[in-house]
């Protein structure tokens, strides 16, 4: 399709009077769950038996405990990124630790079975969301083989955040949100969404500058005002000077040794380019007593191999981002491409980063579908 061409599906919007058509009225979410209600009752009960489970066996090893342990150091007044004792580094922004807190104002176990089940509701929210976003692009089309296709390539990666006790499904929630309600005309509020998304975890910043391209302004004061607003809110709780040094910890914690030292995780649920470039051409420990590595070449090589081909992939979604920067809506394979690009250059990329891989198979199998791609989708299904 050539750029500028706003009429021709799957990638501009119909008209509000055609789209509207299609949505469910409330009369008939209503009716619908009280025909089903002992189906909705079921899964409300799965959910709290499963969370309760979590919780209980739950120890200070994971994720979770780092989590509350960070939360309960940001209620002290305490440094946010010292470790935690039995456990890993913390390497979220100090934003994210806002939510942490709320975890952290409870017993550790009931904080663990209240994110256990809030990952399980979560999991359904993104199927709605997604479900909802598609329909923009696809508004006369029936999407629930797609939806049935992505739910299953990803049960993987939500399952994997439901026992570990992850935050990247509520980071999900947020950035698909706000791309949600970039669309349906609502800008402020979506990029408020993605600007939270950016300030917990921080590679949804791609997903800005993809934005950015098509409305610098707009964009740009926007993401400026909410990241101000979530900075005074920080240093609000902290206080200046440990605002402001929790920032410049991070700074030294996280951001500099993954953006200018190069520093890699190789374990079995690392993904992303930079880790499978290190498994395969750097020596190394085996990863679950297999030996990954086919050379062995110096980290600065491998190193300097894995950042040309990063840029070389931002690169190309941007270009596409830059050149179809006219189409309306924002074209659904710039979304697509920003979410893949986010999974492959993330300097961290674990396994259940990956759930937002829902929006992208759906995405692709439907994109394929409406294009008559019929064999490359099968491919995409294998």
């Amino acid at each position: 399709m050539a750029t500028g061409d706003y009429t021709s599906k799957p990638y501009c919007l119909l008209s509000e009077t055609d789209s509207q058509i299609f949505k469910p009225t409330m009369s008939q979410l209503l009716h619908l769950g009280r025909r089903y209600w002992y189906f909705t009752l079921l899964i409300f009960l799965l959910a709290v038996a499963f969370s309760i489970k979590i919780a209980l066996n739950q120890g200070v090893n994971g994720d979770p405990y780092i989590y509350w342990a960070v939360g309960r150091k940001f209620l002290l007044g305490q440094s946010l990124y010292e470790p935690v004792t039995g456990s890993q580094e913390f390497l979220y922004p100090p934003v994210a630790v806002l939510f942490c807190q709320l975890l952290a104002l409870m017993p550790f176990p009931v904080a663990v079975g209240l994110f256990t089940f809030t990952n399980l509701m979560a999991w359904l929210v993104l199927l709605g969301l997604v479900y909802r976003l598609l329909q923009v692009y696809f508004p006369q089309a029936n999407l629930r083989t797609a939806m049935l296709v992505g739910f299953v390539a990803t049960i993987r990666y939500f399952w994997h955040n439901i026992v570990w006790v992850n935050v990247n499904e509520l980071v999900a929630l947020l950035s698909i949100g706000g791309l949600y309600l970039y669309l349906k005309g609502r800008q402020t509020t979506g990029l408020g969404l993605l600007t939270l998304a950016m300030w917990i975890k921080v590679m949804p910043l791609l997903i800005i500058g993809g934005l950015f391209v098509r409305r610098p302004w707009l964009t740009l004061v926007t993401v400026l005002g909410f990241s101000g607003l979530f900075l005074a809110i920080v240093i609000g709780f902290r206080g200046v000077d440990q605002g402001i040094k929790d920032y410049l910890d991070y700074w030294y914690t996280t951001f500099k040794p993954f953006l200018l030292e190069g520093k890699v995780f190789t374990d079995w649920i690392a993904f992303g380019l930079s880790a499978t470039l290190s498994k395969l051409l750097m020596a190394h420990p085996a990863v679950t007593g297999i030996e990954y590595n086919l050379v062995s070449w110096s980290p600065g090589v491998v190193g300097n191999i894995s950042l040309a081909l990063r840029l070389l992939i931002v690169g190309f979604t941007f270009y596409y981002a830059w050149v179809s920067r006219k189409q309306t809506p924002l074209p659904l394979l710039s979304i697509l491409l920003l979410y893949l690009t986010i999974l492959l250059v993330s300097g961290v990329s674990w396994e259940g980063h990956h759930v937002t891989l829902l929006l992208v198979v759906v995405g692709l199998y439907q994109l394929l579908t409406e294009l008559g791609m019929i064999k490359v989708r099968r491919w995409l299904v294998l």
